[in-house]
């Protein structure tokens, strides 16, 4: 899990030095961004830092989470520079009663900014896509999972702290997913607070 928060504050500090080459055009601050990686440091904490165990039959105990992972990339349109097209990977890895459980999946979707200045814009998101559910042991249940995402929120430049084209990106998310295989579930919603959310800009 170590090598795991290493890699994404890597990620972070490349896109970061990348950025300050002159990647960036645009005449205002935060304008002329075309390129966006986001991270959510929520996920990654959540899976290094779980306190909750799980014991299943014939195996030892686990942390509930051992690793949950979000990726997202978006692209600001040239002709449009308030939208943003972009993609989601997701990856979970978790233990419940039944034993070891695996997600993941992908989205696509757009994200609409409130101004051109894409680091310190209020936006709004829509993202569209599907998650696959796999359960080892018990039954070994299956799920196909179609998944939408709205969010709302809010980017603020880290610029005055001399971290350049790094923005702190808290947002608030309703999160849809309904099963296409009637697996153990058919729907679940859910009301996310990702307030760890920081994003690249170049």
């Amino acid at each position: 899990m170590k090598s795991i928060i290493a890699l994404g504050t890597a990620l972070l500090l490349m896109g970061s030095a990348y950025a300050q080459n002159g990647m960036g055009e645009g005449t205002g601050p935060g304008a002329g961004y075309k390129h966006m990686f986001e991270f959510n440091a929520d996920s990654i904490l959540k899976g290094a830092l779980s306190f909750d165990k799980s014991k299943t039959p014939g195996k030892d105990a686990d942390n509930d989470t051992q690793m949950d992972l979000n990726l997202n990339y978006a692209y600001a349109l040239p002709t449009m520079p308030r939208l943003q097209l972009g993609g989601r990977l997701n990856y979970l890895k978790d233990t419940n009663s039944s034993g070891d459980v695996e997600d993941y999946g992908f989205q696509v979707g757009a994200i609409w900014n409130h101004t051109a200045d894409l680091q310190n814009s209020l936006y709004a998101s829509l993202y569209l896509g599907m998650l696959w559910n796999k359960e080892y042991g018990g039954g070994g249940n299956n799920d196909e999972v179609r998944v939408s995402t709205i969010a709302v929120g809010k980017r603020f430049s880290m610029d005055h702290w001399g971290i350049k084209h790094l923005t702190y990106t808290p947002e608030i998310a309703l999160q849809n997913r309904n099963s296409t295989t009637g697996g153990d579930f058919e729907y679940t919603q859910s009301l996310q607070f990702r307030f760890l959310q920081f994003s690249v800009f170049f």
